[in-house]
């Protein structure tokens, strides 16, 4: 009877409105977020074509429009020199061959820079953006890029020091595998509550009361199912996600030949976010069956997320916060005096989750109780 509970609530979840909702929610999370983070800043950093001068060993992190000329004029130069150009695709970086066609146009547009002069940063946008279409596209030029590649070509240096210790330490893929878990975290310790909202209230309304109260399935079996297939199709969300997360890494481990762990982003998605899920769903129960409605769920969640939403990194771990905040890029050994606190947080609210588990069978209990006494009431006034 449990797996007969556990099958049917995956299938009514799968026909549900919220779990579009869910899956909608993490998809924006992890590509405008997790992804845009990587595009925007590069896994590993490329040595640039121009690098800037420094003031006392410290460059200067305001981009004015005379850097971005003076870096695009520049790195024009160097690649029509070395005949190839930095090509940004997705999370990758590479250098790539140019044609002779495309060199001569380099060759003509560096003739013409030094007579123009740009007043405004439109003006130069345009003019990169020529560059980048006669290139190919997702260069360093496009107004998408440029800005990035200045900041990137003048923390070079301090950039590959910090990618080799995450190579070494991390293999890549354990410190992206936390910035992962923590976007997608956001994403899913709030909006898995609309999934598992309704789970015990719902079949109100469809008038199963008195079959549901009074049926000799036992009362932990039916929560116990309900609450495994909630948990189960949320996870499944998470981890063809994490699944793309790692598939992505692996073209990039292919492209620059730097070994990844393949479990990376799989380790982070269970120890940090599996825990969450649990906790979300054994809360919502709760609340569901003491206000016998499922939108007081959604609303004391939504405030809770907020209290939880503040980054780890500047306050410590805190085991009053249901989700993990980790937001930042560092090799193991800057993130290893964060790991005790962040995994008795995991310990703490996995235990929470059973312990609200075992109160929403109760309740559960408690109300199939009173229903059943009420129905065969009925029945025994009815047959006198």
């Amino acid at each position: 009877m449990l797996r007969k509970i556990f099958l049917k609530q995956i299938k009514e979840q799968i026909k549900s409105l919220s779990i579009l909702i869910l899956i909608v929610a993490i998809f924006l999370f992890y590509y405008t977020q997790f992804i845009g983070d990587i595009k925007r800043d590069g896994i590993k950093p490329m040595p640039p074509r121009f690098k800037y001068s420094t003031t006392d060993g410290l460059a200067v992190r305001g981009v004015t429009l005379e850097d971005h000329i003076e870096y695009a004029y520049n790195t024009m130069k160097a690649d029509y020199n070395s005949g190839d150009t930095l090509r940004i695709k997705g999370i990758n970086m590479f250098y790539e061959k140019i044609n002779e066609e495309q060199r001569k146009f380099l060759e003509e547009v560096i003739i013409e820079m030094e007579d123009i002069s740009f007043q405004t940063i439109d003006e130069y946008d345009v003019f990169m953006d020529k560059v980048d279409r006669a290139l190919g596209g997702n260069t360093v030029y496009s107004n998408e890029n440029n800005f990035s590649s200045v900041i990137r070509s003048r923390y070079y240096d301090e950039d590959i020091e910090i990618y080799n210790s995450i190579l070494k330490e991390d293999k890549v893929t354990n410190a992206y595998g936390r910035l992962f878990a923590d976007y997608i975290g956001i994403a899913i310790s709030f909006f898995t509550v609309f999934v598992t909202a309704f789970s015990l209230t719902k079949d109100k309304r469809y008038n199963c009361n008195e079959l549901i109260y009074t049926t000799r399935v036992s009362s932990y079996k039916y929560v116990l199912g309900k609450y495994l297939g909630d948990i189960a199709i949320a996870s499944l969300i998470l981890f063809l996600v994490t699944g793309h997360a790692t598939w992505i890494f692996h073209g990039f481990s292919k492209l620059t030949g730097d070994p990844i762990s393949y479990g990376g982003f799989f380790k982070y998605s269970i120890v940090w976010i599996i825990p969450t899920i649990m906790f979300v769903t054994s809360l919502s129960y709760v609340i569901q069956l003491i206000f016998d409605n499922g939108i007081v769920s959604i609303i004391v969640q939504f405030f809770y997320w907020l209290y939880s939403m503040k980054n780890l990194i500047p306050q410590g771990i805190r085991p009053t916060k249901y989700f993990i905040r980790f937001n930042k890029i560092i090799p193991h050994s800057e993130y290893q005096p964060f790991m005790k606190e962040i995994y008795l947080n995991r310990i703490l609210f996995t235990i929470f989750s059973l312990v609200l588990l075992f109160l929403a069978i109760k309740l559960w209990d408690r109300k199939r109780g009173e229903m059943s006494s009420g129905y065969k009431s009925r029945k025994k006034d009815i047959l006198q």
